[in-house]
């Protein structure tokens, strides 16, 4: 943000009061202007507001009285003639009924690492970003419904640690993160919450600071720092964000000005038990405001290429009703974010986190959807792991786990993820759900990560099971980066780096993701050998892909699979040699195809199925029949 400091006007003020305010942000809060601090607050219904002023260094407080706004009474602001950057503040509010509460600044943009919680007056960002990094930002997110997109979904502060045991700061991770999943072969990074939360083992989740950058990973030109860095690299990066709830504790947006400000009115609707969190209250301008301007911050000062929303489910639904009936005023609200984000960031992409059975998660608002770009798939997710950890001797039982998903697939636009709700200690990691022996294990893991590579939508996966991490996810201090000392976790990352890197090539598996044309089953229902057989194809022909994928633990010879065309099929990729870290490049593995029907394709060729195999075929284009 710059030094320029703007003022109230009639139409910014209607505009906040009425929720059409999407740059809150440029008015309320600390500014500096050359040598003076401004501060602004909406606190209505109050007697006094005092912002507390100190040193970070020292105790010593300064108490500036802050007066009402001429044009709106409920707004309060006061100059004070100093930079103040650096320095940490409250403000001290006086309530209707005489008390006098703390809070720290909604609008701050820097706030003190916990178990600290003041604001900090941030001063202006000297990052100044390059034409250079602006237009590789344009690359990114240009036409991304059609490219390969493997999101590494990360938390930066059990990632890894440095040699202190520290968080690595966000220059830290641009010089170790950003390379780790360039070299893996992801897309994207996706890290969770950001904003500034008081309880490490939240996650992030349960925001304070709506518009700072929690400052356990360092400053906000740091970060600015790593998202340019990320840029360079090619990588997407996407902000996990929370729109529709908040934290508890005092010092922040509960109960600011001695009543229910932010919270929902309702009570049967104010709060998540599950979470400990309150609701916000979407049908009151100022709050809708608040967070149009939050959303749009992330994207207009730290320029990410997308964002997360998590908890869609309390926006969608109505909170605390187990029957689940639809929220209009929350759908709305959506419907008013997701509008506002594309008018002013048209190539922004926009993610819902899985919103159970809401349709039109993903539709065009002018049709009655919600607006987003791509929704998770949490149905798919939840049934290929179900029937994973189901007993090889059961698996005929479960088949249908693993067909169902296309029942509704183009309903929506997916992501395909393996996400960190998946991982924690009351799930486990995704190698350990795997039914069978270790060695089973790691051959289902390279399964699954196949399935998930050609199976239709975009693709996600939580940091560590890359290279088949064992104990579930938890707060603590870092991945089991140990485990790479290990053969067996070597070649499992050794394998996704493969596997991903085979994914970006073959157009077949990203160009016609949300195109019923993309997809065709070859064989969906064979439950009883556990196969599963299809079709992926991109925009040209020759880019045809035959997937079959052996769930079972039994190996197949001669094994039949229907053909669309007549040629020489030569095998591209499999997981059989997945021993080795490599996922195979097919040379001399080729197949005539034989005028044999099968299903309702009229060719079919036989192939050997190990165990668990996943064996990727594509017909050779010149004509010509290898020895």
């Amino acid at each position: 943000m710059g030094d320029t400091l703007v003022s109230f006007t009639d139409e910014k003020l209607s505009d906040f009061h009425t929720g059409k305010m999407t740059d809150a942000y440029l008015y309320f809060g600390s500014h500096i202007h050359q040598d003076e601090t401004y501060f602004a607050v909406w606190a209505p219904d109050v007697k006094s507001v005092s912002v507390i002023v100190a040193n970070s260094a020292d105790a010593d407080e300064r108490q500036y009285r802050m007066a009402p706004l001429s044009l709106d009474p409920t707004i309060w602001e006061v100059r004070v003639l100093e930079d103040l950057t650096g320095a940490v503040y409250e403000y001290e509010i006086e309530t209707v009924q005489g008390d006098f509460i703390r809070k720290t600044d909604p609008f701050a943009r820097a706030n003190e690492k916990r178990p600290q919680h003041r604001s900090i007056v941030a001063g202006n960002s000297k990052h100044v970003w390059s034409t250079e990094v602006l237009e590789q930002k344009k690359s990114i997110v240009k036409n991304h419904f059609e490219k390969p997109m493997a999101i590494y979904e990360v938390h930066i502060g059990t990632w890894k640690r440095n040699k202190e045991g520290d968080f690595l700061t966000y220059r830290e991770l641009a010089g170790e993160l950003i390379p780790y999943v360039k070299k893996q072969g992801f897309t994207h990074i996706e890290i969770l919450p950001i904003t500034e939360h008081p309880l490490d083992e939240s996650w992030g989740y349960q925001t304070t600071g709506f518009f700072a950058p929690t400052s356990r990973y360092g400053t906000v030109d740091d970060l600015k720092y790593f998202i340019a860095k990320c840029a360079e690299s090619g990588i997407g990066l996407i902000s996990d964000w929370v729109p529709g709830h908040f934290c508890v504790d005092a010092h922040a947006l509960a109960s600011f000005n001695g009543s229910l400000l932010y919270e929902e009115q309702r009570p049967e609707r104010r709060s998540n038990p599950d979470w400990g969190t309150l609701n916000f209250d979407v049908q009151k301008g100022e709050v809708v405001s608040f967070i149009l301007s939050s959303a749009h911050y992330w994207f207009e000062e730290y320029k990410f290429d997308g964002c997360r929303m998590d908890a869609l489910v309390n926006l969608l639904f109505i909170p605390n009703r187990p029957e689940r009936p639809h929220n209009k005023e929350g759908a709305d609200f959506l419907r008013k974010l997701t509008a506002s984000l594309r008018l002013h960031y048209p190539e922004a992409i926009l993610i819902a986190e899985d919103a159970w059975h809401y349709p039109k998660v993903t539709g065009d608002i002018k049709e009655g959807g919600i607006g987003f770009d791509y929704k998770w798939n949490f149905g798919w997710m939840n049934d290929t792991q179900s029937y994973l950890k189901t007993p090889f001797s059961e698996r005929r039982d479960s088949h249908r786990k693993l067909n169902f998903a296309m029942m509704y697939y183009y309903d929506e636009r997916f992501i395909s993820t393996f996400s960190h709700d998946e991982v924690i200690p009351e799930k486990g990691s995704l190698l350990g759900k795997m039914w069978g022996t270790t060695e089973e294990k790691f051959a289902q893991l390279r399964l699954l990560l196949s399935f998930w590579v050609a199976f239709p939508g975009k693709k996600l996966l939580f940091m560590g099971q890359e290279f088949g991490q064992v104990d579930p996810w938890d707060f603590q201090p870092t991945l089991d980066w140990h485990l790479f000392d290990f053969k067996a976790h070597r070649e499992m990352a050794s394998f996704t780096k493969e596997l991903l890197s085979f994914y970006k090539k073959e157009r077949a598996f990203f160009e016609l993701d949300y195109d019923r044309q993309g997809f065709e089953w070859l064989d969906a229902d064979d439950s009883e050998k556990g196969v599963l057989s299809f079709i992926r194809r991109g925009r040209s022909a020759e880019d045809t892909c035959i997937v079959v994928c052996n769930f079972s633990e039994r190996s197949y010879d001669a094994f039949q699979v229907g053909l669309p065309a007549n040629g020489f099929y030569r095998k591209i990729f499999s997981t059989a040699s997945g021993n080795s870290g490599k996922t195979g490049d097919g040379k001399g593995a080729g197949i005539q195809a034989q005028q044999v029907p099968l299903k309702k394709q009229q060719y079919s060729m036989k192939i050997d199925l190990p165990a668990f195999e996943v064996s990727i075929w594509k017909l050779k284009q010149d004509g010509s029949v290898e020895a």
